[in-house]
């Protein structure tokens, strides 16, 4: 595994995050135990908008960046810690749970140290 292929599998897991709030917002929110209403539904279309911005970025980064990309691998990894602590900190208060949170908070956590770790090298 290189830098690059962890670009790669961020952009498609944010994809996959993105296309599931924008066409199934009701049973993403729902999967992390959240009350779907119609304000958290458009706030859940303009995050699923956001993903895909952000998978397009991290998809591009890869083939862009050349010898700076350990460089955005560390932005990648700073980031990937803020999105940790944030559902971590709304699952440890109870305000999301269920398979959406967990198991985003699992694979956020290991593309941080994934990213973390391959930018170093």
């Amino acid at each position: 595994m290189n830098l690059k292929n962890i670009f790669k599998i961020g952009a498609v897991i944010m994809t996959i995050n993105g296309l599931s709030l924008i066409f199934s917002t009701a049973m993403f929110m729902e999967m992390a135990n959240m009350e779907m209403s119609p304000s958290l539904l458009t706030i859940g279309q303009f995050m699923g908008v956001t993903f895909l911005a952000m998978a397009l970025i991290a998809w591009k980064t890869a083939d862009l960046a050349n010898h700076a990309l350990p460089a955005f691998g560390q932005v990648y990894a700073i980031a990937q810690a803020m999105w940790v602590a944030i559902i971590g900190y709304h699952v440890a208060i109870g305000a999301a749970s269920g398979p959406t949170a967990y198991a985003n908070l699992g694979v956020t956590a290991v593309l941080g140290v994934l990213f973390f770790v391959y930018s170093k090298k």
